[in-house]
């Protein structure tokens, strides 16, 4: 009896381990059940940012640029399919975006690249781009945050841009940031909140720099 029980354990650890690998877990969507693949037209399992404007979500790759789902379609956005002409550099400044963030005011998507940053309308046309040649202190861009004016914030690892819609200027330890090398920036109210890769935590307020965490 006992070698029964025995065999009979064996058998549905067996099965158990063919069903796991045959049938992999599935995503439930309303009322029947769905696998998203690559091949569904999911651009990159590896995603690095996403933002959500009301049904919209923006979803940014490691390596395949921008997609676009507005709950009916699909769209992926590259550097070389924003492209207006194949003899112009413009469009989405690089694949490799890590950070997304919606102007809803303004009506703008920022995507942030580790080679400068992006801008495009909310149908995903009319792109800019902005880099060191332009402004920022660095190509890298790690965040972005847009404040209750619609001023941009982008985290750099050479110091904090500001951007009002016309020009840039740049924090860093020149001119009252407590550590150059931005990790991530918060908005709340009137108030920017940054950290720094060296860990600490500053505060911009009324024209001035704080810092309240250091290490």
């Amino acid at each position: 009896m006992e070698q029964t029980n025995s065999r009979w354990f064996f058998i549905f650890v067996v099965m158990s381990l063919i069903s796991i690998f045959l049938f992999p877990p599935r995503a439930h969507a309303d009322s029947n059940w769905l696998k998203y693949f690559r091949k569904d037209s999911l651009l990159n399992t590896y995603k690095t940012s996403y933002a959500v404007l009301e049904d919209s979500v923006w979803t940014g790759t490691f390596g395949d640029g921008l997609q676009v789902y507005d709950g009916s379609r699909t769209q992926n956005f590259t550097n070389r399919s924003t492209r207006t002409s194949p003899s112009i550099d413009d469009g989405l400044v690089s694949d490799y975006i890590t950070c997304i963030s919606i102007d809803e005011k303004r009506g703008r998507v920022w995507l942030g690249t580790n080679a400068g940053l992006s801008s495009c309308d909310l149908e995903g046309k009319e792109w800019q781009r902005f880099t060191e040649k332009d402004g920022l202190p660095n190509d890298v861009i790690r965040d972005l945050a847009i404040d209750s004016y619609g001023n941009l914030w982008v985290g750099t690892p050479s110091g904090l841009a500001f951007f009002d819609g016309e020009a840039w200027k740049t924090y860093n330890e020149s001119n009252g940031l407590p550590q150059a090398s931005i990790h991530s920036i918060k908005v709340k109210g009137d108030t920017i909140w940054v950290g720094s890769v060296g860990g600490t935590v500053a505060r911009f307020k009324d024209g001035e720099w704080k810092a309240v965490i250091t290490f």
